[in-house]
């Protein structure tokens, strides 16, 4: 890190930037505090839970009272304060201590760090902890084998790159601007996928109801739509069977569960399963299913998955939750597909279905007579056209719209990344160099010898009252610890 540093810049311990406090830089209770401790009001005790990545969450904040608060002052915290996950699945998680939490105590598990503010800010110290390079560190510090996690001699010993002060609060605000400039776009753009998900439901309901072909139709001599049953537009409607045993192979014919039906398509990737040809022409010779059937899931929950058998095999078979539908002549089996897809005739049946507490069931039955539209052969083929090009056009949105996102969801980290190296904002001669400041802050120090935290020295104080009584012994622990 040293080697990229900016003119100006200087690389210090944390610990030398903490306020001059006995407990500037430390953790939590160690286990003092417990849930029976716990209150509905009172200090807010922060948990790791608590913590999120650069923002503080209070919808599961917890409270301890007064009394248990003043005997763990090691602990508290004060609004400013930064916070960190030391251990577990949540190392590195950070945050700031609000400014509308007067004071707060906080576990073991979190590290926390009370800065001087005439050397930094709290902004520059959680902008770092969320840096690439502090991420690189954290982990390599990481020295538990049950679960990941540092201490607090690490956490002093992190070095920390130190700009001059005005600097830092340049790359602050302007990292402040970027960061919520991104929170806007994120905003702007968490509605695409619905929007999508509603454009492509618009194009199926109206595609199935006759209105996405309406002015098509016009001055056109087609057959009228009709509705026909199932079992009647068809040549078969049949659910599948679990052969006896279920004694599957790995090689054969392909055996399909439900799944295997992903985003309304066949996937037989992930655990494939196969019977034998003498299986599929014998138990379950009911169930042979060809390229082109259309399927659906008819146990669930969810229901209404939908796919066409594509031509990868020769023939497929598939288990008693799914049934197959092999369309006449007259049908088109994409427009049934589409049909299916679009879902108001498995939606009608939610109030009918039956099965195990938490699942639903479609029958047999119930699949056999279901009411299919069906339009001329020529109006089905032209539904069938505009439906895929306009999901083509709502995919190459959608492709665009995850690239971007994408994109959105990894600048931050290339951010935090030109900031600590000093290429996000200008370096000015008139902000004075980082290692001058830290000398005259040291030599401050120095000159006015060592401060003890003052919770400590008001401790010392009580003792003393405590010990009126003793006229020889009064004053002399101040005496002492200021001394010291």
């Amino acid at each position: 890190m040293g080697e990229q540093l900016p003119k100006k810049w200087t690389i210090v311990p944390l610990e030398k930037l903490g306020e001059d406090k006995y407990y500037a830089i430390g953790d939590g209770d160690h286990g003092q505090i417990r849930p029976s401790d716990y209150r509905n009001l009172g200090i807010p005790y922060i948990r790791v839970g608590d913590l999120d990545w650069g923002f503080f969450k209070e919808d599961k904040l917890v409270y301890i009272s007064e009394e248990v608060h003043n005997k763990n002052l090691k602990s508290e915290l004060l609004p400013g304060d930064i916070l960190i996950a030391k251990t577990g699945a949540t190392i590195g998680k950070c945050c700031i201590v609000p400014n509308h939490i007067k004071k707060a105590n906080t576990t073991s598990s979190v590290g926390k760090v009370s800065i001087n503010k005439d050397l930094t800010s709290s902004k520059w110290i959680l902008y770092y902890f969320l840096s690439p390079d502090f991420f690189k560190l954290m982990w390599s510090h990481s020295h538990r084998t049950a679960q990941p996690g540092f201490n607090i001699i690490d956490i002093k010993n992190f070095p920390v790159p130190l700009p001059p002060l005005l600097e830092q609060n340049r790359i602050v605000t302007k990292l402040d601007t970027l960061f919520a400039q991104l929170e806007n776009i994120k905003t702007s753009m968490a509605n695409i996928p619905l929007l999508l998900k509603n454009f492509r439901q618009q194009v199926l309901t109206k595609a199935v109801t006759g209105k996405l072909t309406e002015e098509w139709r016009k001055g056109k001599e087609l057959e009228e739509w009709r509705y026909e049953l199932a079992q009647d537009c068809c040549e078969k409607v049949q659910s599948g069977g679990t052969p006896k045993g279920s004694n599957f192979d790995t090689s054969g014919i392909p055996f399909l569960k439900v799944y295997n039906i992903v985003n309304n398509k066949i996937d037989f990737e992930y655990n494939p399963q196969y019977v034998s040809e003498s299986m599929q022409n014998s138990q379950i010779k009911k169930s042979i299913t060809f390229p082109s059937d259309v399927v659906m899931n008819i146990v669930g929950p969810p229901l209404n998955k939908i796919a066409i058998i594509p031509n990868d095999y020769p023939e497929w078979n598939l288990n008693q939750a799914i049934t197959l539908f092999r369309t006449k002549e007259y049908l088109l089996n994409k427009f049934l597909y589409y049909f299916f897809c679009e879902g108001s005739s498995v939606n009608s049946l939610i109030n009918e279905t039956k099965g195990v507490v938490g699942q639903v069931n479609i029958s047999l039955s119930q699949c056999r007579n279901f009411s299919i539209p069906v339009p001329s052969p020529k109006e089905q083929q032209e539904i069938v056209h505009r439906v895929e090009s306009l999901f083509a056009k709502a995919e190459v949105i959608e492709q665009q719209y995850k690239a971007l996102k994408t994109s959105i969801d990894t600048l931050p980290q290339a951010l935090l990344n030109k900031a600590f190296k000093g290429q996000l904002a200008p370096q000015l001669e008139s902000d004075g160099d980082a290692r001058d400041l830290l000398e005259k802050i040291q030599k401050l120090k120095t000159t006015t010898g060592k401060v003890i935290k003052n919770t400590k020295l008001e401790k010392l104080k009580e003792f003393n009252k405590k010990m009126k009584n003793y006229p020889q012994s009064e004053g002399v622990l101040v005496m002492v610890a200021e001394d010291k």
